[in-house]
């Protein structure tokens, strides 16, 4: 991610005027769904901040604003379909991280398998397609229930065994159709349809300094950034120090500690040598 702290326009008045209760927080909850891989972001939290605890539980994409009304999770990925109607911007904030292409899975032998790379719209719009939430009626999932890696996007899934049998096609955001692949199904990118936009969101009454600096983070915000509310040294460490600090390493300067400088002692794979150069026949002529 791109450092984007020049385009954040300034202090958000709302965040500045916090309560206690608020600043205090001292523990984050991300609600991650299918296809998102936070990874990069969590590392660097746990680095940056060790005393602030970050839990990453995943869900299914239905029922993440509930989870963020209800306090599941403190922020979250939410993934709209482009077109759809926003948020309601009087409740929830968002930050746009990236847009996802749509896709279509078929089966290993249908037609769709012999285009390269994507079809259009106009191509398949006469095939029969499958809705994941009929495959699993009464059957969702409590949406405030974590879910193991294997109970992710269920719905999907039992879809795609369908959809392997050739009875119909499948339109997916390209991560989850990404995770979710199988030998006997291909995916091609489809033209000419709206995808999917990726963001972070979080109820404005809730908003927080650590939600605010998680947010800076998943946007490239660098450690030691002027606009960080929380810095290293919230955690007992002077600011720009801490683990990977290039001050603490002496990458910035380029300098290396004497202890990396030494050679290893005890035997050679090759000729010893002596600290003095040899000299050469015709510096020992003019001896």
């Amino acid at each position: 991610m791109e450092d984007q702290d020049q385009q954040d326009g300034g202090e958000n008045p709302q965040h500045a005027a916090q309560s206690p209760q608020h600043a205090a927080q001292s523990a984050l909850t991300l609600g991650a769904i299918p296809g998102a891989t936070p990874d990069k972001w969590v590392s660097r939290w746990r680095e940056r901040y060790p005393d602030f605890r970050l839990s990453v539980d995943y869900y299914d994409d239905a029922g993440q604003l509930a989870r963020l009304q209800h306090g599941t999770a403190d922020v979250g990925y939410v993934r709209l379909r482009e077109g759809e109607p926003d948020l309601d911007k009087d409740q929830f904030s968002r930050v746009l991280l990236y847009r996802e292409e749509p896709v279509v899975c078929a089966a290993q032998d249908h037609w769709i398998a012999a285009a390269e790379e994507s079809v259009t719209w106009e191509e398949i719009a006469e095939e029969p397609f499958l809705e994941p939430a009929a495959m699993t009626p009464g059957q969702e999932p409590d949406p405030h229930e974590p879910l193991a890696g294997g109970e992710l996007a269920r719905a999907e899934r039992i879809a795609l065994e369908v959809v392997a049998s050739g009875a119909g096609l499948l339109i997916l955001p390209n991560s989850v159709a990404r995770m979710l692949s199988r030998k006997d199904i291909v995916i091609r990118r489809v033209e000419d349809i709206p995808g999917y936009e990726v963001g972070l969101g979080w109820l404005k009454e809730k908003d927080s300094d650590l939600i605010q600096e998680f947010i800076g983070v998943a946007r490239g915000r660098k450690p030691g950034s002027g606009r960080s509310a929380i810095t290293p040294a919230a955690t007992g460490a002077p600011k720009g120090s801490g683990k990977g600090s290039a001050k603490n390493t002496g990458a910035k300067s380029g300098t290396t500690s004497r202890t990396s400088q030494q050679k290893p002692r005890g035997k050679s794979s090759g000729p010893a040598r002596s600290g003095r150069r040899p000299s050469s026949p015709k510096a020992r002529r003019r001896r």
